[in-house]
């Protein structure tokens, strides 16, 4: 990133949450702090699509709703907030949320968390304790609600839509500091996984024959109720990321067999190509018609060994398998459905089946009556949130059946499911993202490196049964993958 964008994005150092800047303390919101990062914000998305910022007109959210009630029932600092930062009508400010919230659908959460019974004598609290600051973009959802601030504690949390409303005064949420949330933000930005178009950008329907790849295609594709911003389906940091700890894992899993691994010779006599074949080679992804995406790139980059099983009974497939994906005629049997999908796609096979109801498949794929169980990648396909590096472990045991130990990656209890452990339950600063492949290969290098899974000449040893450790007092949280959340 170069240029005025690169300045303007230092130019709030810090301001960003970093661990040398961690979150501000306390209970109510920092106005400058956040007002700077809101702000930069503003300029950068109007500058990346084209605009002037001279153009811009710089006028508050206070100065055009300000009023004597928002007065009497939002906190002094959060009025300093929202005299501070830019209101811009008819623009995106983000991806995820489209702008900053009218007085009316600010204050309207109120009344859908009013309990009628309640009795206020024993609780004393402000009816506009929560309020929505930024509100969701209606492209992405319907009934949107927005980032939900509370005014009690200081803290902020992404509540999409109305048709799922969060316990809010639940204290187990994943709540954050809102400096935290438009620090994920501009995080997004630098790595290139949310991108701010050009305004003369062609909008289309994404093509198939585009040359580059996935990346490229979907950088030609904007979704015009987003723009200026589009999010990529995952970035080159996300598959150099995964493919290194892919590695890593490998690597271990080798070294702790005793299994040698030597680079072959490209000048030796008895060099053979197939010695440093990828897990599939690109002409049978192109064979099974397995598309461009997060999925090929893995399978056609990603090193093979010698070894067999990566985790407790599960297993490399071999390339035949590869071929047989459980979801590869949802496409074409619902074409309007799976429009601007990717379908999930079974990476890693462990024994048994479940449905793919049970596994908590989205629809259309949670039509399909029996699926492989095992590791799978694109695991939630939706058309505007395209996170390609999110995976799910589907088990052929429930965890949470007997005891309750089992917890999700953001620390919810498991119940009785075949598909929840690494899961997180609420994104608190985007939609819909599943745990990242790279997360879950990193926590079971963890375990081979530490000792606690056993390895022999086939790989890690075990059979599924292994994984009811992750539902047990002693060893639930080795089960707990890296909350990496965007």
């Amino acid at each position: 990133m170069a240029g005025a964008t690169a300045t303007l994005f230092a130019s709030v150092a810090k301001d960003l949450v970093t661990d040398k800047h961690p979150a501000t303390e306390g209970n109510d919101i920092d106005p400058e702090r956040c007002a700077a990062l809101h702000n930069t914000l503003t300029l950068y998305g109007w500058f990346q699509s084209g605009k002037k910022i001279s153009t811009l007109t710089k006028r508050t959210w206070w100065s055009t709703h300000g009023n004597e009630k928002l007065q009497q029932v939002l906190r002094p600092k959060l009025v300093r907030y929202l005299s501070k930062i830019f209101e811009v009508p008819n623009y995106n400010f983000f991806y995820h949320v489209s702008g900053l919230a009218s007085p009316q659908h600010m204050l309207g959460l109120a009344d859908v968390l009013e309990d009628p019974d309640h009795d206020h004598d024993i609780v004393k609290e402000s009816k506009y304790r929560f309020v929505i600051i930024y509100k969701s973009s209606e492209a992405l959802v319907t009934q949107p609600a927005g980032i939900v601030f509370d005014q009690q504690t200081g803290k902020a949390i992404l509540m999409p839509t109305y048709h799922h409303v969060f316990d809010l005064r639940n204290p187990e949420l994943p709540w954050q500091r809102m400096e935290t949330i438009l620090s994920a933000y501009i995080e997004m930005i630098e790595a290139e996984k949310a991108v701010a178009v050009h305004d003369e950008a062609i909008i289309e329907e994404p093509k198939t024959d585009i040359k580059g790849g996935d990346l490229v295609k979907n950088k030609t594709f904007v979704r015009y109720q987003t723009r200026p911003w589009i999010l990529q389906p995952y970035t080159l940091e996300d598959l150099h990321a995964c493919l290194d700890t892919w590695n890593a894992l490998v690597t271990a899993i080798e070294r702790k067999a005793g299994i040698p691994r030597t680079r072959p010779d490209p000048t030796s006599e008895t060099y053979d190509p197939e010695d440093e074949a990828p897990l599939c080679s690109r002409t049978a992804l192109r064979i099974a018609g397995i598309p461009r995406g997060f999925a090929y790139e893995i399978l056609s980059h990603a090193r093979s060994s010698e070894i067999w099983f990566i985790a407790p009974g599960i297993r490399l497939p071999k390339v035949e398998e590869f071929l047989q994906q459980p979801f590869k005629h949802i496409p074409s049997k619902y074409p309007t459905e799976t429009k601007g999908m990717k379908v999930p796609f079974l990476f890693l096979r462990c024994p048994g089946t479940v449905s793919a109801k049970e596994a908590k498949f989205r629809y259309p794929f949670s039509t399909v009556e029996s699926v492989p169980c095992g590791l799978y990648l694109d695991a939630f396909p939706n058309a505007q949130n395209p996170f390609e590096d999110a995976c799910r472990l589907v088990l052929p045991i429930k965890l949470g059946d007997r005891r309750h130990y089992a917890r999700t990656s953001d620390g919810r209890p498991i119940l009785k499911s075949h598909s929840d452990l690494y899961q997180t339950g609420i994104n608190p600063f985007v939609m819909r993202h599943g745990p990242k492949l790279s997360a879950v290969l990193e926590n079971w290098r963890g375990h081979v490196e530490s000792g606690h899974w056993n390895v022999n000449e086939k790989g890690v040893e075990g059979g599924v049964g292994v994984w009811r450790q992750a539902d047990t007092r002693e060893h639930w949280w080795r089960y707990q993958s890296e909350h990496l959340v965007v």
